[in-house]
């Protein structure tokens, strides 16, 4: 028994979970950007367990100088505006668990439309920005959306990936680089 848990229980509705294409869609993702951190040297922390999960990684460089945490989206830019965003819902969780635990939170987005991953510390997105018509972070149907000229440009994407990410698209959208 540890805090309450039988030993013997196990988390239902996993299979569930990572039979959703949206979720089949996000490890591709995540397996690219774990590939692209781990390449970069740093540690790379990951849940063990199934189903949802507070973030996607936690990354320690080989020094232990630097810690964060990686969360990735797997998504494209929007078509028609220069920006791209998150569930409103997910970025309060991520200011909670930053402010409370004092990391800072970098969000990868792998955009297989465009061909690249491209992203920034929460902090960074966050910086109030006028564009066009848009104020930013820009809130919006329960998602907030932060500007494309925000973002720092992490690698590319080769072909493959990107086929790799599209055959679990749900929308057909070809989407272009807006900035």
């Amino acid at each position: 028994m540890l805090g309450g848990i039988s030993s013997e229980m196990t988390q239902t509705g996993s299979d569930s979970w990572n039979e959703r294409t949206n979720v089949k869609k996000g490890n591709v993702g995540e397996q690219i950007v774990f590939n692209y951190l781990r390449n970069k040297g740093y540690v790379v922390y990951r849940p063990v367990t199934d189903g949802a999960h507070p973030f996607d990684n936690l990354c320690v460089s080989r020094d232990k100088k630097t810690i964060f945490i990686a969360e990735i989206k797997t998504k494209e830019a929007r078509q028609y505006y220069p920006d791209t965003g998150i569930d409103i819902k997910n970025y309060n969780e991520y200011k909670f668990i930053q402010n409370k635990y004092n990391l800072q939170i970098f969000l990868f987005f792998v955009d297989a439309a465009n061909l690249k991953i491209y992203g920034n510390f929460l902090d960074r997105l966050e910086t109030q920005k006028v564009e066009g018509k848009y104020s930013y972070p820009l809130r919006q149907n329960n998602i907030i959306y932060f500007p494309l000229s925000n973002m720092e440009m992490v690698s590319e994407l080769t072909t493959e990936q990107a086929k790799a990410i599209e055959r679990y698209n749900t929308k057909n959208y070809n989407g272009t680089w807006i900035f």
